[in-house]
């Protein structure tokens, strides 16, 4: 288990929220299976109140956005929670109100927009329904900003993108 999967479950523990780990999702069929996969891809933690499924992300290679995008487009909740990309931009289509982050290091950005996913996941109890009845694809429109701002990097390091 991760640090970051360790905060997040510390939170949920101290506010109260059942959760599992490893659970698989409802699933049988992916591009990614093999004859090899013997269960369904798994989500690091599981919040059965919600029936919500939580995916805890550290650096995204391009596999793990794919499949990130593919689950995102599932018929069940699910809900990215990326930790280490301080591109990656929570206050898509929160309820929760948006915090500054004028001036504060990487670091403290990082944090920052921990702390501002763990709070909408500690908070479900109060999200409007329309936040939660989207949470997949609020999922999947913040892993699309995501990309598009790393598709800008790449375009001002290394000109137009091909």
């Amino acid at each position: 288990m991760s640090n970051l999967e360790s905060r997040i479950l510390d939170a949920l523990k101290k506010n109260n929220i059942d959760y599992e780990v490893q659970i698989p999702v409802p699933i049988n069929e992916y591009p990614w299976k093999t004859i090899r996969s013997k269960t369904p891809p798994k989500s690091d933690i599981y919040l059965p109140k919600f029936d919500l499924y939580v995916e805890v992300k550290g650096f995204m290679t391009y596999q793990a956005v794919s499949k990130l995008a593919y689950l995102s487009k599932q018929k069940f909740h699910y809900y990215i929670f990326q930790g280490t990309e301080p591109q990656w931009d929570p206050s898509i289509e929160t309820y929760l109100s948006k915090e500054n982050q004028v001036s504060l290091t990487k670091k403290g950005i990082l944090n920052s927009l921990i702390d501002f996913q763990v709070k909408e996941l500690v908070n479900l109890d109060s999200a409007p329904d329309v936040f939660f009845n989207n949470i997949s694809q609020i999922s999947l429109k913040r892993l699309q900003n995501y990309i598009s701002v790393k598709i800008n990097e790449y375009k001002d390091w290394n000109g137009e993108w091909y």
